[in-house]
């Protein structure tokens, strides 16, 4: 009798047929393993179909969750992250051709797995949005990046209208990202969230600090994003300077993929150095060059521990040049430190200004290397603004309620 009531709960149970654009590690995966984390299996069964291989699937494989990788779907970017234009336009005729087929794809999976709802991982998923509009399955989109103007906005006004066009909600992970959609009740602004169990304020600073062989009495200044024009690793290294001048013993930490200067083959050399993809990333280590081998900053590559770089850290920065939801400002946040970033889309909403953090205009290296002076120079003032940057996000962006907000679309829409 056990068994058949076992069977029974799994036949109720309603399918989520995640899909997620990428491999890699980076916030949007991220912010889908934490969402998952407070999901209740007892009514939801989630599957996951990614795009690609890569850490993110091995964090979640390793977690227990049904994993899928596909080869035979591309995605469609046209955000302010990455975009079809200026250094990518090579890309775009392959991507364009290859979205009627990536749509039929689609289709094989949601035959395959029969979900009863389909939840986009981010605004590039177009063609499984309309795999999914055609399937009659209803589709919970959450748009983590903020759409590109593009040339002439015709692309940007294409995705707008799928987006209007396709999905039963929309999730939107800040106002900034929710205002740049075509208005409707079905968008909700959900806020990404923070699991406090993890990023923890208590992990030992300095034990950290000694496994990552760093003085404890240097002042660290860290930035999560790596190597990224959108994310402002430029700006950060040229505040750098600035910095020494008043704090000699200043240490930056780059979390994040490294820049990029070796090449698998001739092949991708040419293609790097026509579109001149590379320009960026040797800006990057040339401000970076005469600061490495005095130890003033470190790549630390792409991490899997970034609660203890964070909690090694005095000061988290994230001085984006794009409105961008930055995942770094809550998570330094919730444990307590103090967060300077871009006064822009995104971390206005996260930061209270002066009070949980300092907003500064973003590609102003000067202002951003004014402001970490500023803090290290008023070490009670620091610490005063991370414990209101950690209350701030125990109410703002608690696991539980913010999970649950997305949970309850899907209820919505089921009728749970």
């Amino acid at each position: 009798m056990g068994l058949v009531l076992d069977h029974a709960c799994k036949e109720e149970m309603k399918k989520i047929l995640y899909i997620h654009h990428g491999g890699e590690l980076g916030g949007a995966p991220l912010s889908l393993f934490f969402l998952l984390s407070q999901i209740d299996k007892s009514i939801y069964q989630p599957i996951l179909l990614f795009l690609a291989d890569g850490d993110a699937v091995d964090l979640f494989r390793n977690s227990g969750y049904d994993c899928h990788v596909v080869d035979d779907i591309d995605d469609y970017s046209h955000t302010e992250l990455v975009w079809y234009g200026k250094n990518f336009i090579w890309q775009l005729p392959r991507k364009t051709m290859r979205f009627i087929s990536s749509v039929k794809s689609t289709h094989k999976y949601i035959q395959r797995f029969e979900p009863d709802i389909v939840h986009l991982n981010s605004s590039t998923l177009l063609a499984c949005a309309q795999a999914a509009y055609e399937a009659d399955v209803p589709i919970v989109w959450h748009i983590r990046e903020p759409l590109s103007k593009g040339f002439f906005g015709l692309r940007r006004s294409w995705i707008r209208k799928r987006i209007y066009k396709y999905a039963t909600r929309v999730v939107a992970i800040s106002k900034n990202d929710s205002n740049q959609l075509i208005p409707s009740k079905r968008n909700k602004v959900i806020h990404n969230f923070v699991d406090f169990s993890i990023f923890d304020k208590t992990i030992d600073k300095n034990l950290v600090r000694d496994s990552l062989k760093i003085g404890h009495d240097l002042n660290v200044v860290t930035m999560l994003g790596g190597c990224s024009k959108p994310k402002g690793t430029l700006q950060f290294l040229e505040a750098l300077p600035m910095v020494v001048d008043s704090f000699p013993n200043v240490c930056f930490l780059i979390a994040g993929p490294d820049p990029l200067l070796a090449y698998s083959s001739v092949f991708e050399k040419i293609v790097r150095e026509v579109f001149r993809i590379d320009n960026y990333d040797k800006e990057v280590m040339q401000a970076a060059a005469n600061y490495i081998e005095s130890g003033h900053v470190r790549f630390l590559g792409v991490r899997s521990d970034v609660p203890e770089i964070i909690a090694a850290s005095d000061i988290v920065v994230f001085p984006s040049t794009v409105p961008h939801f930055a995942r770094p400002v809550i998570e330094a946040s919730a444990m307590a430190k103090p967060v300077i970033a871009s006064n822009i889309g995104g971390p206005q909403e996260l930061i209270i200004s002066d009070e949980t953090g300092v907003l500064v205009p973003p590609m102003r290296s000067d202002e951003l290397a004014k402001a970490i002076v500023d803090l290290f120079s008023d070490k009670d003032r620091m610490n005063l603004m991370g414990q209101r940057g950690y209350e701030y996000a125990r109410k703002n962006f608690d696991a539980y309620h913010n999970s649950n907000r997305t949970f309850a679309l899907y209820d919505e829409i089921l009728r749970v």
